[in-house]
């Protein structure tokens, strides 16, 4: 969303996406981030399935069968409009600054991880609000299961449904897309590390 964001004379808030491939430290550098807020203008966390869609998913049992990537992010971006609708703009039109975990590069790593068309992605979420910030949580996923974030959730359904590649292997290819994305430079000894950039989409 080009421009400033006005609300009838009140104050702009402010949008910032923190994207990345293990959701422990995603959501640890959202709190992070609105933590340094003055706390009045404190909007909060917009965490991923806020709209319960993927724990729908999770207890649809096996007669639903596993999901393709193309389904997982219809999904992602659904919930995402809900999370716009009811947890971010509210929050931005009072001012206040919002941290997304994770928000659009996160989905878009796992889409291109998982072959999808940069073109496509690019049209799914052509709806987002641009965010003002954003940040790029440079940490290994997760080897545990359940919903801990969207990328080790949708790679686990994937290899679950025989796409060819483990679990391990697609989270692995979604972060070196998500580095791409945000140019980072990863030496052999990295370790969880966070770039920020206030344009962050290089080449899809």
């Amino acid at each position: 969303m080009a421009g400033p964001r006005q609300d009838r004379g009140r104050p702009s808030g402010k949008l910032i996406a923190v994207d990345g491939v293990s959701g422990v430290a995603v959501k640890a550098a959202a709190k992070h981030e609105i933590a340094a807020v003055k706390r009045g203008h404190r909007g909060g966390v917009s965490e991923w399935d806020a709209s319960g869609v993927f724990d729908d998913l999770v207890v649809a049992g096996e007669e639903a069968g596993e999901p393709s990537a193309r389904t997982l992010l219809l999904l992602y971006a659904a919930d995402l409009a809900f999370r716009l609708r009811w947890e971010i703009r509210p929050a931005l039109a009072e001012g206040r600054v919002v941290a997304a975990a994770p928000y659009v590069v996160t989905a878009i790593a796992f889409g291109r991880a998982a072959g999808l068309p940069g073109g496509w992605l690019k049209n799914l979420f052509s709806f987002a609000a641009r965010p003002d910030e954003a940040r790029c949580v440079d940490a290994a996923p997760t080897r545990s299961g359940g919903l801990a974030g969207f990328v080790e959730f949708g790679c686990e359904r994937l290899s679950a449904g025989g796409y060819g590649l483990t679990r391990n292997q697609l989270t692995d290819r979604a972060r070196r897309h998500l580095q791409r994305i945000y140019f980072i430079r990863v030496g052999p000894h990295s370790h969880a590390q966070t770039r920020s950039r206030r344009k962050p989409l290089a080449r899809i």
